[in-house]
Parts: structure tokens; C-alpha cells; sequence
């Protein structure tokens, strides 16, 4: 078929299809092909379409179906059969179209007699090449696909197991692939490979309270004699699980509303239809580059992140805890034996998967779903990127339980061999050489053919090709071997777009009967290799990648004091780590990694210069000593603790050696450093503010001072003088207004004396005759006077 006018991420052909057919003004494409997979039906019909890119309408233009005459006995010999353009073929069938326009599309249709094909020994049962070409007088085009014979000759079935990343590399975000994640999470064989990140979370605390004691009717028991109580039947029995799960609680926006109700169906179908689900650290972070890089604090951090990986619908947040706190413990860490799980997925019933109409009217999943149900979580798996991969990681991941999935390009036979070998390799991680006695780093090989054509994003045509090769490549390794049992294992790319067209794919891999579908733990639990494979180097660390991981490390170390001087140092912390994982995405190449570690260094910059002390014009210091104001402003969302210190540029000013202050979130404080001064003059200060142990949040502010101490005294004395003065003024004043005052008494008994001499020479009473104003006497005279 015709290339994709607009190649995306993974539908680059795989080398494995062969080279595309030179057309010559005719684009044929085979489309669809019936019955996929040859037994005992009478014809095969083959359609598709014609182009015309000829510059004229073409009345007669002839199709020929060519059909190989030989089962390709290897995978590298199917592939030279679609590329070779003259290839030994049995004529078939053949047909004309007429009147193709220019520039038009024509269907077609072939039917071919079953007794048309070479199909007679049944020994050579297996993928046929086919071929249609079309001609028209000077112009050509032909397209090839693959025939699938099954002969019904007795084989032993391959037992086949698949990965299916589903990380923020790849994900879309959609309904179509969500709809797409729970076909693949309910296919027999295939295991999900999952970021935790694009798990929806509830609303809901994925842990229960601590329980508190029922309040005693008495409130001065103590706490001893209400446990007794309690004992003794008196107060309420202790709660128990509640059979009906408590949902949600209930937004009243409607859109997030119908949001939330979705994201929690799918939860639910996808803990319920899941078998198996590999946990894979936040981002997907290359574990191996975490290994080489030797930082512990990042390798603990996604390991964290892998056994906090949510295993029900109430471990992800969608249903309430238990009351109790008595929720059923997620699904184990499981290793890999053919006991752990199931090698099949189990369908989901109706009573327990959530229906869309339920989803529809508002019903939420919790009141069908079971909410302490779900997939075994394999948090033992690594898969580290391409380069990383190697004896380094290897040596720390060695552990019975442990398995590692090998790149397509490792682990690779060092010699030519005429079988496919096992999946399951084990490998001496201090040679690197493969290990046959049982001993090593468990680690599995793919089938790098099946991995490269699950990876193609193929469609149209391309997506028939896909499906049929994948079909031809495992009809081609159980022919090697018919009697022996093979194990092959194929992880797709970590880009690979999740839709139906991938699930399709995965159907026609695992649909003819020589394929047995396994899952990952009974792949990972087989019986291992005897053939030598490559050995497995050390791996390597790109520059930019360990630029990267130092430059986030050294942001935490920095942003250590500042976390430490607040309230919740947990919670500084957790603003920037959910940062981290994702930026040493194994998707994302050495110059994207440190650009994400760089825009996360940022983000710790900006927090570490988020206190800063405003700017202030020139203060005047006039006294000896005083409070020194500094207005420090915090845009943190935690009050933090600083230590505030004055550093002036001459010892004339004394300040205190630090002063402790909590700084409010969100806000600006003054803090108040008492100096002293013991002189004059202009002096430059610098404002300091560290955390308790020192470490400098900002000491780029500075203030010019002009202290005139002296000026204290001077002020003083003349004040000082002032009030002498005013005081001797005032007792001169006095002495003068005490002498007015004896000079006007002396005056007044001069004048007094001189009046006494006066009456004394004036006739007595008795002798001078009644004065008018005398009342006395006339008073007297008067009451004499009466009867």
C-alpha cells in the first residue's frame, strides 16, 4: 500500500515488512483480505484499491494475482519475499477494471479458488506471499500481502507475552483510548505496562482516619476508664466495614461533574477487567539512568512511587476507606511463578463493570464496581531505556523476583541459529555473559520483529500487512520447532499510540492456534535459555542525563534550610518532586531530559528567592540607639522562620548579631533589629536574612544610614541650657515680685500708722455727738427707747 502522506510517531515501516513496490502512475493497495488465516474454504477473496496517477483516463487496466510458491522458512526470508519484485510465484487469478478516470480511486475485488493456490503439501503450511499487480499499456503498480495457510499439521503452540506501555509519552487522553486501554487490559496475553500518573484519582483520602474514641458520657473519665467502658459493652461497639461502598463526594458543577463520573467508570472497568498490570515508576523514569547515576534519594523515590501504584477503586481515591480502617490490603508485589495469577484475564461480569448508560444518567461505578477488587500489581518489573540497560542497573536488580525487560536491540544469539530461542534469559551481571545454571539477573529477550510491527501506527492497508505479518512471524517459529514449545515475549515502543487499530493488532498476533496466550508473570517465571546470547554491557549514562539528575540533586540540597524553616518542610518538598520522576522520562532523549530538569531547578530557584527584603530609601539615625526597621516580604505558601541581621560597612553602627522572626505566607513583615550608634557620618548597610543554620535567603538590599549621633548631645545641652535659663529668669522674677511685695506692705503699715495717729487725736465717743453711721449707738438708743 501506498505510504501515510504524513508519517507520525511510530508508523515508520518496520524493516521487517520489506521494501514498498516502485509504482509507475497506478497506487495499488490491498485492503482487506478473507478468510486472514487459509483452511478448508473454497476461495479467498482479495479487495483493495486502484489510483490513477497517470495524466490520462485509462480504459483498461489489468490485475494479476501472483501467489509465492514457498513458505518462507525463516522471518529474514519473509521479509526478502516482500521485497523482491520478481519473486517465484504461482499465477492465481486475475481481473480488468475500465474507464479509470485520472486521478481517481477504484475499488477492486478478487475471488481466487483455493484450488487456484499452491497449497498441496501440507508440510509447507505457513505465510505465502501475494501479490496483485496492475498494468495499464505503459503504467504499472503493484501491492503484496500475506497469505496465512494452516494446514492442520500438528505443532506444539508458542507461548507468547506482550507489554503495552501506557505512559505520558503516549498518552492521549481520550475516550477512544480508554476504550482502547480496556480492550488490551482484557486480552488474554497482554499486560499493561502503566505510569501511575494516568490512573485518575478520586476525591476520596486513599487512607482511613486514625479511629478516635467514641465520646464517654462522663467528660471527666479518663481515657482508661472509657476503653473500659467500651470493653465492657457500655459505649457503641467499634464500627464495622460498611457493605455498600461510600462513594465519591458529589461536585455541584455539572461538567466536572460528568468528568469525574467518567474518569471513575473507567477505574472501574479497568481494575475489574485487568489481570495483571506492571507498575511502572511516576513519568515512566528511566530506572536505569537512576541506577548509573548512583543517587539513592531518586531510586527511593521511584521505588516509592511503584508501591504507592493504586491496586483497587479505593485505593485510587474513588471510594471512601473503610471506617474501620480495616480496607483489605492492595494486591502483592508479585513475583514471578506460575502460581501468582492467573495466565489469563478474566472478564468482567455485568455486575461488576460499570455501563456506560449507568455512567450516562449520573449512576456512579462505586454502586456496581467492587472497591477493594482488582489486577495483581507487578511492581518487580524494570524496564530500563536502550542505552541504560545493562550489567550497572543488572548487578542492583538481581533478586529472584525480580525481572528486567531487555531492550529489542540486547540479548540478541551470538551465533546463527536455526530456532527461536526462550524468552527468559539470565545473565552473570559482573560479565554480562549468559548464565545457564539458574544463577543471574533474570531478564527477557523480545522478539524484536513482533515488537517493531506492534509499534507501527499502521493503518489502511498497512494495518492488513501488520496483522498478517504478525500472524506469519509466529506461524514461522512454530514450523522451526513443531514439537517444542517456544516462549516468545514482545514489548511495543513506549510511543506507540494506544487505539483499536493496536488492539486489533494484539487480536491477529494471538488468534491462530499455534499461539498460546501467557501472562507476564508465567513468561517471566519460564524456563530459561541454554543458547549463548550477547553479552550485556554496562550500559551508559548520557552527559545531558547526568547533568540532569546532579542538577535537580543539588536543588533539593538548596532547598534543604529553606524547607527546614518552615512549619511543613514535607510539604516545600512535595511542590517540586512530582517534578522529578517525569523529567528522567525513559521516552524522552538526554537534551529533553535536562531541559525538564532544568525547568525544575527553576521552579526551586523562584522558591529560594521568594523572600526577599523590600527596598528602602536613605533612614536618618539621630540617636545613640534604636529599632531598625526591615520590611521583608515572604511569597511562599508556608510561613517561614528567618533570622534577620544588619552587616553595616563601618563599626559606627552596632547592630545585633541576628534577630529570629517568622515571616507570614503570602505577605510582608517588619522586624525591628535594635542598633546602636557611637558616632556620625553616611555608612552603607546590608540587609541579611538566613535560615536558622545559616544558609542566605537574600543579602542583596542595602540602605544608606546618615547616623548623627552627636547631634543627641548637642540638642540635649541646648535644651539643658534652655531650661537653666528659663529657671533663673524665673527666680529672678520671683525675687523681684518679693520685693514688690514688701515695699507695697511696708508702704501699708506706713500708711497704717499714720491713720492710728489720726484716731487717736479725733474726741472720744461719749464726748462727741452721734455720727450718722454710728449704728451701733443708735441701735442701742433705739431699743432703750422701747416700752
Amino acid at each position: 500500500p501506498a505510504p501515510a502522506a504524513t508519517p507520525a510517531v511510530g508508523q515508520s515501516r518496520p524493516a521487517v515488512m520489506g521494501t514498498l513496490p516502485t509504482d509507475s502512475g497506478l497506487s495499488v493497495s490491498i485492503d482487506s483480505l478473507s478468510p486472514r488465516i487459509i483452511t478448508s474454504e473454497s476461495e479467498v477473496v482479495i479487495s483493495g484499491t486502484i489510483r490513477n496517477d497517470s495524466p490520462t483516463t485509462l480504459a483498461s487496466v489489468a490485475l494479476d494475482v501472483f501467489v509465492a510458491n514457498e513458505t518462507p522458512i525463516s522471518v529474514s526470508a519473509l521479509t526478502t519475499q516482500l521485497s523482491d519484485d520478481e519473486p517465484d510465484a504461482t499465477h492465481a487469478a486475475s481481473t480488468k477494471l475500465t474507464d479509470v478516470a485520472r486521478g481517481t480511486t477504484t475499488s477492486f475485488e478478487i475471488r481466487i479458488p483455493t484450488s487456484s493456490l499452491p497449497l498441496s503439501d501440507s508440510e509447507e503450511w505457513g505465510p505465502r506471499v501475494a501479490t496483485v499487480a496492475a498494468s495499464s499499456g505503459n503504467f504499472s503498480g503493484k501491492d503484496r500481502t500475506i497469505l496465512v495457510w494452516d494446514s492442520g499439521a500438528q505443532v506444539a503452540a508458542s507461548r507468547v507475552s506482550t507489554v503495552v506501555p501506557w505512559t505520558s509519552a503516549n498518552a492521549a487522553d481520550n475516550q477512544a483510548e480508554r476504550s482502547a486501554i480496556l480492550t488490551l487490559a482484557g486480552t488474554s496475553g497482554v499486560t499493561l505496562a502503566v505510569d501511575p500518573l494516568l490512573i485518575p484519582r478520586g476525591p476520596q483520602p486513599t487512607a482511613a482516619p486514625s479511629p478516635t474514641p467514641s465520646p464517654s458520657a462522663d467528660g471527666g473519665q479518663s481515657g482508661a476508664q472509657s476503653d473500659q467502658g467500651e470493653q465492657s459493652g457500655a459505649a457503641s461497639p467499634s464500627p464495622t466495614p460498611s457493605p455498600v461502598p461510600t462513594p465519591a463526594p458529589t461536585t455541584t458543577d455539572p461538567a466536572r461533574r460528568s468528568q469525574e463520573l467518567q474518569s471513575e467508570a473507567f477505574v472501574a472497568s479497568f481494575m475489574s477487567t485487568a489481570s495483571e498490570v506492571i507498575a511502572l515508576p511516576d513519568g515512566d523514569a528511566d530506572l536505569g539512568a537512576l541506577a548509573l547515576s548512583g543517587n539513592s534519594g531518586f531510586w527511593n523515590l521511584a521505588s516509592g512511587s511503584i508501591a504507592s501504584f493504586p491496586s483497587t477503586l479505593r485505593a485510587s481515591g474513588w471510594v471512601a476507606p473503610s471506617p474501620g480502617g480495616a480496607t483489605p490490603s492492595p494486591s502483592p508485589s508479585a513475583t514471578p511463578s506460575h502460581t501468582a495469577t492467573p495466565s489469563t484475564s478474566t472478564t468482567p461480569s455485568p455486575t461488576t463493570t460499570p455501563s456506560p448508560a449507568a455512567t450516562a444518567v449520573g449512576q456512579s461505578a462505586t454502586q456496581t464496581a467492587i472497591p477493594d477488587s482488582g489486577p495483581t500489581i507487578l511492581r518487580n518489573v524494570a524496564w530500563p531505556a536502550d542505552t541504560t540497560f545493562g550489567t550497572s542497573f543488572l548487578a542492583g536488580f538481581a533478586s529472584a523476583d525480580q525481572i528486567t525487560i531487555a531492550p529489542t536491540s540486547a540479548l540478541t544469539p551470538a551465533e546463527d541459529v536455526p530456532f527461536t530461542s526462550y524468552a527468559r534469559v539470565n545473565v552473570n551481571p559482573a560479565t554480562g555473559e549468559t548464565t545457564t545454571d539458574g544463577t543471574g539477573a533474570h531478564t527477557l529477550a523480545q522478539q524484536g520483529d513482533i515488537a517493531s510491527i506492534l509499534s507501527w501506527n499502521a493503518s489502511g492497508g498497512d494495518q492488513l500487512d501488520a496483522e498478517q505479518a504478525l500472524t506469519a512471524i509466529t506461524a514461522i517459529i512454530a514450523r522451526e520447532r513443531p514439537s517444542s514449545s517456544r516462549t516468545l515475549f514482545a514489548a511495543a515502543d513506549r510511543t506507540t499510540t494506544i487505539n483499536e487499530r493496536l488492539s486489533h493488532r494484539l487480536a491477529a498476533l494471538y488468534s491462530p492456534r499455534w499461539v498460546s496466550a501467557t501472562s507476564f508473570s508465567d513468561i517471566a517465571a519460564s524456563e530459561s535459555t541454554d543458547v549463548e546470547r550477547t553479552t550485556v554491557g554496562p550500559g551508559t549514562l548520557p552527559d545531558d542525563t547526568w547533568t540532569a539528575i546532579d542538577s535537580m540533586a543539588s536543588s533539593l540540597t538548596n532547598l534543604t534550610p529553606l524547607a527546614n524553616a518552615t512549619d511543613d518542610p514535607d510539604a516545600v518538598f512535595d511542590s517540586v518532586t512530582p517534578a522529578i520522576l517525569p523529567a528522567l522520562s525513559a521516552t524522552s532523549t538526554p537534551s529533553e531530559q535536562l531541559d525538564a530538569a532544568t525547568a525544575m531547578t527553576s521552579q526551586v530557584t523562584t522558591m529560594l528567592s521568594s523572600v526577599t527584603v523590600e527596598p528602602s530609601s536613605a533612614v536618618n539615625l539621630i540617636n545613640k540607639s534604636a529599632k531598625f526597621p526591615v520590611l521583608i516580604r515572604n511569597n511562599l505558601d508556608w510561613p517561614v522562620r528567618v533570622d534577620v541581621t544588619l552587616i553595616p560597612d563601618d563599626p559606627r553602627l552596632r547592630a545585633t548579631p541576628a534577630l529570629s522572626q517568622e515571616l507570614a505566607a503570602r505577605g510582608a513583615t517588619t522586624v525591628e533589629v535594635p542598633v546602636g550608634a557611637i558616632g556620625s557620618g553616611d555608612i552603607e548597610v546590608t540587609y541579611k536574612v538566613t535560615t536558622s543554620d545559616g544558609y542566605v535567603l537574600d543579602d542583596s538590599r542595602t540602605v544608606t544610614v546618615r547616623m548623627r549621633a552627636g547631634w543627641e548631645d548637642a540638642i540635649t545641652a541646648v535644651i539643658a541650657s534652655l531650661f537653666g535659663l528659663l529657671f533663673l529668669a524665673g527666680i529672678t522674677r520671683s525675687l523681684r515680685s518679693r520685693a514688690a511685695r514688701k515695699k507695697q506692705a511696708s508702704d501699708a503699715n506706713e500708711a497704717s500708722a499714720s491713720q492710728t495717729d489720726a484716731t487717736d487725736e479725733a474726741p472720744r465717743p461719749d464726748e462727741a455727738s452721734d455720727a450718722p453711721h454710728d449704728t451701733t449707738d443708735h441701735e442701742t438708743d433705739t431699743t432703750k427707747e422701747t416700752p
